[in-house]
């Protein structure tokens, strides 16, 4: 289990640094669309605001993570023979996971803008992310698409 969270703890820190240019693609996908079709994929916001006469809506994803306890204990005997155990406990401690992604809307309902924030924000298109982004404004699929057309040479 310890090293499980090993590869967890390293696969978020791999994928924040990476999050960042998916996320701005991701997220600019939904540039110049109405909010209803980002709420037809995304589902409903967490939150609505409207700041400094600017409508916002805000999705949050928050996940806490308990460590497990790791404990190994040790029979020893020193130099005059006596036996004692010697026990070490590790882990035991919890992790918290947000991605907080915020669309801004014009007053036509038009996504105007985007931002977001969070430690475990998706790095990884196909693997936890591919839901982000605009069906109908996908880059990667397009770039896909144009891969098999040259292959089948159409």
């Amino acid at each position: 289990m310890k090293k499980v969270m090993l590869l967890l703890a390293l696969f978020f820190s791999i994928t924040e640094v990476q999050a960042e240019p998916f996320m701005d693609k991701a997220l600019s996908s939904w540039i110049g669309y109405p909010i209803k079709a980002i709420i037809d994929s995304w589902g409903y916001p967490d939150n609505q605001q409207n700041i400094a006469g600017q409508n916002i809506y805000i999705w949050e994803e928050k996940t806490t993570m308990q460590d497990s306890t790791y404990e190994k204990s040790y029979v020893k005997t020193d130099k005059k023979g006596r036996t004692y155990v010697d026990t070490y406990t590790s882990g035991g401690g919890t992790t918290e996971f947000y991605c907080r992604k915020i669309i801004e809307v014009d007053e036509n309902n038009i996504i105007s803008g985007y931002k977001y924030k969070g430690n475990s924000c998706p790095g990884a298109y196909y693997f936890v992310g591919r839901k982000l982004v605009n069906p109908d404004n996908d880059e990667w699929k397009q770039r896909k698409e144009e891969k098999q057309k040259q292959k089948s040479g159409y």
